[in-house]
């Protein structure tokens, strides 16, 4: 039972007890395993695109290099494949990169522009950051962003945004802007209805999703991923 013998000292209590305390202690262990930073992370150690999945977005991360919250980037693919669903599509990590110092605390417009001197348009640039400032209140701190320089965009996520805020991005890069429907990922509003787990991209918006995913990658501004693979580096 639960993998120890139980005694009478050792009731079953203690299996329910010592199953609880592993699960609390598995975020620890697996931030543990990834004690190296950026550097060690490889796309397999990632979640891969689910292997239905019609449309993967290829995504092209760059990090600090000592990030070290592997649960942070796993809770944060898993929200966004969960979301993406609805239109048949979801992401893969094909590249990781280690951002320079320098580009790791965003305060001004000028630093999320040189952002995008790191990598090409496609696969999509995703850099996840130490902090990200407004770029009118720099007092102010914002936790995802979706950047455009000319016809080029990319994502810049803090690394302590919220688990949905990666599918809020996509939202923007897929076409869409802020709503005000309470079931909808792209209203930022507080609200108390619906739960957070009913939240997604709404029937109206997932129209407009399939359209620009379509446009993007005949434009070659988005690349699409084998589903359920990753890249050998």
């Amino acid at each position: 039972m639960c993998g120890v013998r139980v005694t009478r000292r050792r009731p079953a209590a203690f299996c329910a007890t010592l199953a609880f305390v592993m699960l609390r202690a598995l975020p620890i262990l697996l931030v543990l395993t990834f004690a190296h930073g950026a550097a060690a992370l490889m796309p397999a150690d990632l979640p891969k695109c689910p292997v239905k999945t019609a449309s993967c977005i290829a995504l092209d991360l760059w990090l600090p290099g000592d990030f070290a919250d592997l649960p942070w980037l796993q809770t944060q693919i898993g929200a966004a494949d969960e979301r993406l669903a609805a239109i048949g599509a979801g992401v893969q990590v094909v590249a990781v990169h280690t951002l320079p110092a320098a580009l790791t605390q965003i305060q001004t417009v000028a630093q999320r522009t040189a952002l995008g001197e790191r990598g090409h348009q496609a696969p999509l640039r995703w850099f996840v950051v130490a902090h990200l400032a407004d770029a009118e209140d720099r007092q102010a701190v914002r936790k995802g962003v979706t950047w455009r320089n000319g016809s080029d965009f990319w994502v810049i996520e803090s690394q302590t945004a919220m688990r949905w805020v990666l599918a809020h991005e996509l939202g923007h890069v897929l076409g869409l802007p802020h709503s005000v429907q309470p079931a909808s990922i792209m209203n930022k509003t507080p609200r108390l209805w619906p739960p957070p787990w009913q939240i997604g991209f709404t029937a109206r918006e997932q129209p407009i999703m399939r359209r620009t995913l379509a446009r993007l990658v005949r434009a070659g501004r988005v690349h699409l991923h084998a589903p359920g693979q990753v890249d050998k580096l």
